[in-house]
């Protein structure tokens, strides 16, 4: 049964069996307090490091670094923002999204979305692969073996799919107990790292430039966290109860976001200037391996797999709903066995046969963002009203943004031909994109509204 105290369902075991439709008000269940650890512990990846590393590369003195990623986290409000819509309607954000862009339009979007979050959920196995790899090493005295990759692999796999294979409710109590347990171990573990850090060098870094350096900077921190989150804001929240106030659910994704992110971004930035390599390290975690000493080599490695797979959780549950908006009809729990599938032999590729292909597919899902932008300007403007134009123009917007987008973004495997000067080297394509779909979006509605009976028989509302 389902608590009606606002606390976590008793049988935590139990797989979820709602899938896109309505969480009623009877299934509903926990606090603003719950969201927080969700998106903490979501958030509290290495992988930022390497992010807040990337900072100093742009020339910047200490304090322009970190109002550029102050200015890039502010961005969190949005996974706060498009959370809403989830408690107040019961669905999940790809499902929500259908009102806008049409039952039509919102599948193809909803694939988007299962691509993005089932690519993020290969890398994070890939990574966690690696570090379970290493932990056993060290820990049996153990050679590199293919079946120590395997075992490590699958280890791996069953704390990331089993977990989103039972459902929100275990979820929840995961990301809490991790943040308790591994939060704390990982400021032991930041501290570690004090011994290495050349404050000298830090805080004598002159200004750098603001037009070249501080704007790419912010925009690539919102970039690497902020954008690979939008298409999920409201499924952590469709469990709430209804009568918590809005302002909480916002405050609660907003700082638990910010809090894990900053706390990464920030060590990075400051590991950065002390590590040259980490910005570009092909292996970031090896690297810092060796700042190690020996009685936090195995807390180091084991922050760095769970951190990982927190995010990984999420990727993967909300991969499952993803696909289902986009018209798969199978049982929510079912998705995650696609997940697997397609997840696990991807990872098995990059481990076993080509670790240069890992690089080219991050391009690749860095180059999604791209169509994510301006999915978000839209989704944005729906969230507290009916949409009051058509779905042709949410979808016409948003492929003038993508195209926007696209045109001014490079990877290592594709340029666009407008990406030159300051676009070649930020993520302020994905912002031009942004703001070209908000633009042609708001002037359609102001242009071309529907009538009021249209809005109240449109067959998405």
């Amino acid at each position: 049964m389902i608590s009606r105290k606002g606390k976590v369902p008793s049988p935590l075991f139990t797989v979820e069996s709602i899938g896109i439709e309505p969480v009623p008000d009877s299934h509903r269940y926990g606090g603003a307090k719950n969201l927080f650890w969700v998106w903490f512990a979501g958030n509290l990846s290495f992988a930022y490091l390497v992010i807040g590393a990337v900072i100093w590369t742009f020339g910047l003195s200490l304090w322009q670094s970190v109002l550029a990623l102050i200015a890039g986290l502010s961005t969190y409000w949005t996974i706060g923002y498009l959370g809403l819509p989830g408690q107040r309607t019961g669905l999940p954000t790809m499902a929500y999204s259908a009102r806008y862009f049409g039952l039509r339009g919102n599948r193809f979007m909803a694939v988007v979305s299962w691509v993005n979050m089932l690519g993020w959920e290969t890398v994070v196995l890939v990574i966690a692969t690696y570090s379970m790899e290493t932990i056993l090493q060290l820990l049996l005295g153990v050679s590199p073996k293919m079946s120590w990759i395997l075992l490590s692999l699958l280890i791996s796999a069953v704390l990331e799919l089993s977990i989103a294979f039972v459902g929100h409710a275990l979820i929840e109590r995961f990301q809490q107990w991790f943040s308790y347990i591994f939060g704390t171990l990982t400021l032991v573990v930041l501290l570690a790292f004090m011994p290495h850090i050349s404050w000298e060098a830090i805080l004598n870094k002159t200004s750098g430039p603001w037009l070249s350096g501080f704007i790419p900077a912010a925009t690539i921190v919102v970039a690497a966290s902020v954008l690979s989150w939008v298409t999920t804001a409201s499924d952590y929240t469709r469990h709430l109860p209804r009568k918590i106030p809005g302002a909480k659910v916002v405050h609660a994704a907003f700082w638990g976001s910010v809090t894990s992110t900053g706390i990464m971004m920030l060590a990075g930035l400051i590991l950065g200037q002390s590590a040259p390599g980490l910005a570009s390290a092909v292996n970031p975690i090896a690297l810092l391996l060796k700042w190690m000493p020996a009685w936090a080599e195995i807390p180091y490695l084991l922050v760095t797999m769970i951190g990982i797979i927190a995010g990984g959780i999420l990727d993967a549950y909300s991969s499952g709903l993803s696909l289902l908006a986009a018209g798969v009809k199978i049982p929510r729990s079912r998705t995650i066995g696609v997940d697997a599938i397609v997840s696990i032999s991807a990872t098995l590729y990059v481990v076993l046969v080509s670790q240069q292909f890992l690089f080219s597919f991050e391009a690749f899902l860095t180059l999604i963002a791209g169509l994510l932008a301006p999915w978000a300007a839209i989704a944005i403007v729906n969230v507290a009203r009916s949409p009051r134009t058509s779905a042709s123009a949410a979808m016409i917007s948003w492929a003038a943004g993508v195209i926007a987008a696209l045109c001014t973004t490079s990877t290592s495997i594709f340029t666009g031909p407008l990406a030159v000067g300051i676009f070649r080297i930020s993520s302020l394509g994905y912002f031009l994109g942004f703001t070209i779909a908000l633009g042609i979006y708001l002037l359609w509605s102001l242009i071309w509204p529907l009538k009021q009976a249209e809005i109240s028989n449109s067959p998405t509302n």
